[in-house]
């Protein structure tokens, strides 16, 4: 009985939004299968030698052979950080884009920082792709884009720096062909700076996270955990290690050696050049990309950074100005510019769509 009460809530509630967001001509139902109970199915997977992670997944009321497939990847904040945040997103984005969608529970914690829950992304990656792309009605070449389901992938905050970093190196035909980020977080190198309309208990919980989460300074500085880095080089120099070749060196002398990454005055500007990505020998296509950011996000300006390259980058690929900006977006929001419901609502449509469309 809770079951039927709950589709028959996302029956009548999502559409209702998506009317509202996108118009009642865009919004369709892709299947006209009987409706069933939207269960999560959960998962563990082992990854390498370093433990397991769960995965929950999420089919739509009304399931189909050739639904996409969307990874989902959670904010990674504190409690501070998970302000807005609809008790089960997943199921507003399996109705809202008709799709499967699938929950990569990575790790982050002083206990497990950087680069674990880059493996664990990708890790979870691989097992959709083995157990859940695959379309069991098409028994062609499994290499053909046409026997696999498409596959998209969405976050926020840290979520959308993970999802940034997978849809930029799993982009091939076969791969992540669409991405929406939420204020994702694309270079941990800079200092955080706020600004006078900076949530404040957003900027201490972000500089919180950092601190704990990279314990080598060179972390920072990767582009699997720094995305916007696969398009430029670094705005500031590696900060030097401490001196451990000197063996009189107490723990407390090599503490106070140590650079404050967060102090701009200690970290030493360089010029930045841009970088060539994806390869031009590669058979990577930057996906389509979404990117929502509040207009008082601290780390709106390197977001934007972030959608210029991305967009110069399809630019030296496709001669058409019109796809270069079809293919990234940005869509600004009053605030801190958080996903709610009707953020979610909205990603999962043009989700669908894109998946769809491709």
């Amino acid at each position: 009985m809770q079951s039927s009460s709950l589709i028959l809530k996302y029956e009548r509630v999502v559409p209702s939004l998506l009317s509202r967001l996108i118009g009642p001509a865009q919004w369709r139902t892709y299947s006209t299968a009987p409706v069933v109970p939207p269960d999560d199915v959960k998962v563990t997977i082992k990854v390498g030698s370093s433990g397991s992670i769960p995965l929950r997944i999420r089919n739509p009321p009304r399931p189909s052979h050739n639904a996409p497939v969307i990874i989902y990847l959670p904010r990674g904040l504190p409690t501070e950080g998970q302000r807005h945040l609809l008790h089960n997103p997943l199921n507003t984005l399996a109705l809202s884009a008709c799709a499967t969608v699938v929950e990569v529970g990575y790790r982050l914690s002083a206990q497990q920082p950087y680069p674990k829950p880059i493996h664990d992304v990708l890790a979870g990656y691989d097992w959709i792709r083995k157990h859940l792309s695959p379309n069991p009605h098409n028994h062609n070449d499994s290499k053909s884009p046409q026997s696999r389901k498409t596959v998209g992938v969405c976050g926020e905050m840290v979520g959308g720096s993970l999802a940034a970093m997978l849809g930029l190196t799993e982009c091939t035909p076969n791969g992540i062909t669409a991405a929406a980020l939420g204020n994702p977080i694309v270079d941990w190198s800079p200092p955080l700076d706020a600004t006078p309309r900076s949530d404040h208990d957003l900027v201490r919980d972000l500089r919180s996270l950092r601190t704990s989460s990279f314990t080598k300074p060179e972390h920072r500085y990767d582009p699997f955990a720094s995305p916007l880095l696969f398009f430029r080089t670094p705005a500031f120099d590696l900060p030097p290690p401490p001196s451990l070749y000197s063996s009189t060196s107490s723990s407390r002398d090599l503490k106070a050696e140590s650079t404050d990454l967060d102090d701009p005055t200690q970290l030493v500007p360089k010029r930045r050049s841009h970088r060539k990505y994806p390869p031009l020998d590669s058979r990577l296509r930057l996906p389509a990309t979404r990117i929502l950011v509040g207009d008082d996000y601290l780390m709106k300006n390197q977001v934007t950074e972030f959608a210029e390259l991305m967009q110069r980058s399809v630019g030296l690929y496709e001669e058409h100005s019109d796809t270069t900006r079809k293919r990234v977006e940005v869509v600004a929001r009053e605030g801190e510019g958080l996903w709610g419901e009707k953020e979610i609502v909205e990603v999962g449509a043009w989700m669908g769509e894109t998946l769809r469309g491709r």
